[in-house]
């Protein structure tokens, strides 16, 4: 009986739960569509017409495509290096023996607790002396040397290859294989939802990084998206909120379809990361 009554109040709550969640969304996706007299009525209502129009207008404004561009194009090669130099990293520390391993691996996972803010001087003394100052290079070759979230990653594909029987490893050393082949052609097809889980935290993270833009890239045609969204708030734009609110639109788009097509190796991965430490 109690389990009875119990149901639908846990349904109302779990609506109530997600409503919330779900209300910025739409209240942002209803803004992106209004008029700016609609963004001002008290209490706030659908607005009477609709404006789709001010998404092109927000492309004719400013240089959206080139900004989607270049954040498209920073955000996957950075992933890529995230992820390559993670999975190595990760199925060393799990499968390999050398003198120091557990050391190095703490002193990794402890990079986890300094903040970007920290490391934000040195490494940009690195980038200046390269001499890779507004360039794309400069966002990109920091996550191939486990810069950004390397550290996590390495710890998510370690817990992984560590799940791996020992069995199929030494079935491959059998057959001759050598330890990069056995990487490269046994451990990472295993580990596909866990590639795919960091490939998608890694996208994330660097698609929505406002403060590595700013700091190293200073020609319009080089800055990304989240450099032209903060433009938008703080320029003429101002009290246009409904421009802005669909320069947001579109920045999130790709990241939305990116969690769809990726979202059952997302579950697994985060799954099978936390099974074995």
């Amino acid at each position: 009986m109690a389990s009875r009554l119990l149901s639908p109040l846990l349904y109302l709550l779990l609506i109530g739960i997600g409503v919330v969640m779900i209300g910025p969304f739409l209240w942002m996706i209803v803004t992106s569509l209004s008029s700016p007299a609609d963004l001002y009525h008290y209490p706030p209502q659908l607005p009477e017409s609709w404006h789709p129009e001010n998404y092109s207008e927000v492309f004719s404004r400013f240089p959206f495509g080139t900004f989607s561009f270049n954040s498209l194009k920073i955000a996957l090669l950075a992933s890529l290096g995230t992820v390559a130099s993670a999975s190595l990293a990760g199925y060393a520390f799990a499968r390999m023996n050398f003198r120091g391993k557990n050391l190095l691996y703490w002193i990794i996972l402890a990079t986890m607790m300094v903040p970007f803010q920290v490391t934000m001087i040195p490494v940009f003394f690195v980038i200046k002396t390269l001499g890779l100052i507004n360039t794309h290079a400069a966002l990109i070759l920091p996550a191939w040397f486990g810069f950004g979230m390397g550290a996590f990653g390495v710890f998510l594909l370690r817990q992984f290859f560590a799940t791996v029987p020992r069995e199929i490893e030494e079935a491959a050393i059998i057959d001759g294989a050598g330890r990069f082949r056995i990487f490269w052609q046994v451990m990472l097809p295993l580990a596909r939802p866990a590639l795919a889980t960091l490939a998608v935290l890694a996208f994330m993270a660097n698609w929505n990084d406002l403060l590595g833009p700013v700091i190293y890239l200073s020609s319009t045609e080089k800055m990304t998206l989240t450099v032209g969204l903060a433009a938008l708030q703080g320029g003429e734009l101002t009290a246009r909120i409904d421009l802005v609110m669909a320069g947001v639109v579109v920045s999130i788009i790709p990241i939305l379809l990116l969690f769809v097509a990726a979202q059952k190796f997302f579950v697994k991965g985060i799954g099978a990361g936390g099974v074995k430490g």
